[in-house]
């Protein structure tokens, strides 16, 4: 422990050792939780076989430690993440990034302990998750409309279950395959508007309100998505330009749409040898 930190219970690969009766105030969790909480410290390793030990000692001693207080785990189980978010007098944020470093998020980490509470066996694999293949970078939020909707291990229903998710919970979505969102790590829901609302996030285009310049004399812009020279609203000299709203395309060649000083809309070629986009 941290020098005049002082917890409960530490636990390794080896053993689980408690170091004090949890009547005694502990000093590991800062001003706000120190009289509120049990603490537990857990050893850290770059060993997968090691951590895999630890990881599943730890979790059946924070389901005991909850099931001997009468808590449950949505209301008893706080990381130092929570108690820095929530109660404040420490920047910790541990264990979570730890335990993400060997692919368990902490939705998987708060599921096992509810597995170890419900008297289940909890384990995690034997070797790290190998990367998935590529996902859509699909970002939004989803929200879950039924009950017992499965929350799987990969993007496919032949994959097993981490736990069931209910109304009224929500989740970020991280990206999309085959029609099913990640909600982080290896943690996939079926996107069925039955039971999923899914409100995506649409990207900023990086584009959009930047400043486009012409480099060349009488550069010729136009009153519509079009080349034609019927639709020419006027010409630019070099360092001359407009504010950028969108890019299209026009019988297979890039335009910006843009707009002056006057918020008038016009057309101008996207090509990098008549413009600069600042």
């Amino acid at each position: 422990t941290w020098r005049n930190a002082f917890v409960h219970y530490a636990v390794d690969w080896n053993e689980t050792i408690q170091i004090a009766d949890t009547r005694y105030i502990a000093y590991g969790g800062g001003p706000g939780a120190n009289k509120r909480f049990v603490h537990v410290e857990l050893c850290e390793t770059a060993d997968y076989g090691k951590f895999k030990r630890l990881y599943e000692k730890y979790v059946k001693l924070l389901a005991k430690i909850l099931k001997d207080n009468n808590l449950s785990v949505e209301k008893g189980l706080w990381t130092h993440y929570d108690v820095t978010k929530y109660l404040g007098g420490t920047d910790h944020e541990d264990p979570l990034d730890y335990l993400r470093s060997h692919g368990v998020s902490e939705a998987q980490f708060r599921a096992d302990v509810k597995c170890a509470y419900n008297n289940s066996d909890v384990s995690v694999s034997e070797q790290p998750s190998k990367p998935g293949e590529p996902i859509a970078n699909v970002e939004g939020i989803a929200y879950i409309e039924g009950y017992n909707v499965n929350l799987r291990k990969g993007a496919g229903a032949s994959y097993s279950v981490i736990r069931q998710l209910n109304k009224p919970e929500s989740y970020k979505v991280w990206g999309e395959k085959d029609g099913w969102l990640n909600l982080g790590e290896n943690q996939w829901v079926y996107n069925n508007p039955s039971y999923i609302k899914f409100e995506k996030k649409e990207p900023i285009n990086p584009i959009v309100g930047k400043r486009i310049v012409s480099k060349v004399d009488k550069l010729r812009f136009y009153d519509s998505p079009s080349w034609q020279d019927k639709d020419v609203a006027g010409t630019l000299d070099a360092g001359l330009g407009f504010t950028i709203d969108e890019k299209v395309t026009v019988n297979g060649s890039s335009q910006y749409k843009v707009h002056n000083s006057k918020g008038n809309t016009y057309y101008i070629t996207a090509s990098d040898a008549y413009v600069n986009v600042r």
